[in-house]
């Protein structure tokens, strides 16, 4: 348990809190290195500095906005890691257009956010907002309630003054585009470059010498060779700065005295729950999961408890037994026959709308005073209901089994009989209930359970943590490192191209700790033991990429196929000089090869088919007119000489506006992405966030 773990290390937890107390004692700003979470600077953007603590308050503002949405209470490491990159990213993007709007005079005016808002062109989010559920119409009527509304509650107000804040950027960078897009033109001859590439096609006739007809152990290269090759190609081998780390796991999981432990607790336990009247409490008190006893029918129980319980009365307890690392225990706390399935309709009711749970209640029931008094309950129902998908259908949820409905709600249902109306309430509100039908009846069970989950105790933490510290101080090199894993048996694992702002590491639990270390240590250093969640890892770092180009010794194998290919292709290129004659049927008789013939070749293409890609050869051919032979091509399979047989004939046109249009289309649907990439660029960002987080 948790609780548990927190009071065993309450101990090591208090010495951690002097020592910093110390720390600010002597020398408060000591304090601000034990934080790398909160750095003074994480980047620059646009030669902006940005401050680490102001940029910390920006990713807890956008936490706290998605556990309001979500309506959850706290977040996983995962979660805060894509909340801080989308922090992160609007940041950047804020900084970046801001400048470039502001210096381009580019504005929104009072007026016009008012239209945006409430006048007769609002924006496509307000329009979202208030779009009327039941007729699917934007609802202008309930854009000014809510404005009037919202001056009496100031966190919505907040919210919503950061909301116009938000559309209004959104208009400033639709203006810049549009402007930018409004001053995009293809040219006449564009257009009809455009067109005979897509459109005109060859017939075409060629020899090919493949670089296979040569084998490569007969072609010898020299180191000078390779370094040509490697300059002549260099902008392939760009390269991010990486690190590659081996290390050894060391995972801790729970001993034979943790299960010992749990299960004499639940032993100890087990008479309390046999005899306690407030199942509820006990289970909520004692259990890792909180109490959400369903009634099931026989076999949905499933495994062993559903036979006992369905054999045993009310009250009987089974257990503790262990289900993977859970012990568990389980009572029998009800019995009872129930429809199998029931159909209803339902009114709800949102106290938020209301203002308060009492009117909310009052509006509910004096509904169902109506309803008893005959109105109509479908027409009431897509009048008054706040769920949306039912309401527009009078209500009506249609046919569904136990379980499927909140508690409250479901147990009107299957308690309750045929023609009830009831109001009952849920954490969504108040519901006005009409039971309309049920189906079946069988005997089910309610069964409650206590979960209890084996987690390693602190003793075995700190035996698994000597195992690790104990191997990391046996080793001081890559050598010794791969020695002590021999010797001792253990699994060897390796994380290649890890770059600074890789957050994952296959099999790790949160890994950035070991990543940071990797491109703070040098080649051959062996690290400290990290906890990574149940796991202590130590990693030695075996190789060091910085940013720029891959060194030609890492890739000398692929360069040195490279410069093999570039002989041959030399090679076979004067063979092909040597042989030219009169036509491309002699040609090939010359070098005792065949003509091929390929039809309907495009030149707005980069492949061949039965070739593949070859951009050399389309690009020969476009500028070939029928009955032209090529010089000696270098191409991706091998050395090609072609000659065009024929081309088709494009009808005369003079206007190619429509293509011109398609062109231009093509070329403003890229601005919103490639013109903020442009700026971005332009702004050279510096993002050392992965230094601190």
């Amino acid at each position: 348990m948790v609780i548990g773990k927190i009071r065993e290390k309450s101990t090591l937890l208090m010495v951690m809190i002097g020592g910093a107390m110390l720390l600010f004692v002597l020398d408060p700003t000591m304090l601000d290195s034990l934080f790398q979470g909160n750095p003074t600077e994480i980047g620059q953007i646009a030669g902006e500095t940005v401050d680490g603590r102001k940029f910390q308050e920006r990713v807890d503002e956008t936490i706290a906005n998605y556990k309001t949405q979500t309506g959850q209470t706290s977040v996983d490491n995962a979660t805060t890691d894509q909340l801080r990159d989308q922090t992160w990213n609007q940041l950047v993007r804020d900084i970046v257009l801001n400048a470039e709007l502001d210096a381009a005079g580019v504005r929104v005016s009072k007026e016009e956010l008012y239209d945006m808002v409430q006048g007769s062109n609002p924006h496509p989010q307000v329009v979202q907002a208030f779009t009327n559920p039941e007729t699917g119409q934007f609802d202008q009527a309930q854009v000014i309630a809510f404005l009037k509304r919202m001056e009496t509650d100031e966190d919505v107000k907040k919210r919503w003054i950061a909301f116009e804040k938000d559309i209004a950027k959104l208009r400033r960078t639709e203006k810049y585009n549009n402007a930018i897009k409004k001053g995009l033109y293809v040219t006449n001859e564009e257009a009809k470059s455009d067109y005979i590439a897509k459109n005109q096609n060859a017939t075409i006739k060629y020899v090919l010498k493949p670089y296979k007809a040569v084998a490569d152990s007969t072609v010898e290269v020299t180191d000078a060779d390779i370094k040509k090759y490697y300059n002549d190609n260099k902008s392939k081998y760009e390269q991010d700065a990486s690190r590659d780390v081996e290390f050894v796991a060391f995972r801790v999981d729970p001993s034979k005295e943790d299960f010992e432990k749990v299960l004499n607790w639940a032993q100890t336990l087990k008479p309390s729950f046999e005899t306690t009247d407030n199942d509820t409490l006990l289970v909520n008190r004692e259990s890792d999961v909180r109490f959400n006893a369903r009634w099931l029918a026989k076999g949905e129980l499933g495994g062993v408890v559903d036979s006992l319980m369905f054999d045993a009365e009310k009250g009987f307890v089974y257990g503790p037994y262990l289900e993977g690392q859970t012990y568990r225990m389980a009572k029998l706390i009800g019995v009872k026959m129930a429809p199998d399935s029931v159909q209803a309709r339902h009114i709800l009711i949102k106290p938020e709308t209301y203002g308060s749970v009492e009117k909310a209640k009052a509006v509910a029931d004096s509904l169902k005073a109506l309803i008893d008094g005959g109105a109509d309950f479908a027409e009431l129902a897509r009048s008054s209901s706040e769920d949306p998908g039912s309401g527009a259908q009078g209500g009506d949820l249609g046919w569904f089994k136990e379980g499927q409905m909140v508690p409250t709600f479901n147990d009107a249902c299957f308690d309750g009989k045929k023609g009830d109306l009831v109001v009952v309430t849920s954490q969504f509100g108040f519901h006005i209930i009409n039971v309309q039908d049920q189906n079946g009846n069988t005997e089910k069970r309610a069964v409650a359970f206590i979960d209890r989950a084996v987690d390693a105790s602190t003793k075995t933490f700190q035996i698994v943590y000597g195992e690790a510290d104990e191997f990391a101080r046996s080793i001081s090199s890559i050598a010794s490192f791969d020695q002590e894993v021999a010797n001792r048996g253990l699994n060897k694992r390796i994380a290649s191209n890890l770059k600074e702002a890789d957050r994952t590491v296959a099999g790790l639990e949160n890994p950035r700790a070991l990543i940071r270390w990797a491109f703070e240590a040098e080649k051959g250093n062996v690290s400290q033991v990290f906890e990574l969640g149940n796991t202590f890892v130590v990693g030695v770092l075996t190789n060091i990429k910085e940013e720029g180009f891959t060194a030609i010794d890492d890739i000398r194998e692929e360069l040195e196929a490279g410069a093999i290919k570039d002989k041959k292709a030399a090679m076979f290129m004067k063979e092909f000089e040597a042989a030219r004659a009169g036509d491309i049927q002699s040609i090939a008789n010359n070098m005792n090869l065949p003509v091929e013939v390929k039809e309907n070749v495009t030149f707005g293409s980069m492949a061949i088919q039965g070739l593949g890609r070859e951009p050399a050869l389309i690009g020969t051919v476009a500028g070939m007119e029928a009955g032209d032979i090529s010089k000696p091509i270098k191409g991706d399979q091998g050395v090609y000489v072609v000659s065009v047989d024929s081309r088709t004939e494009l009808p005369e046109q003079s206007n190619f506006a429509n293509n011109g249009r398609i062109l231009n289309g093509s070329l403003s649907s890229r601005v919103d992405f490639e013109v903020y990439e442009a700026l971005k660029e332009k702004a050279e960002v510096v993002d050392n966030r992965a230094k601190f987080f």
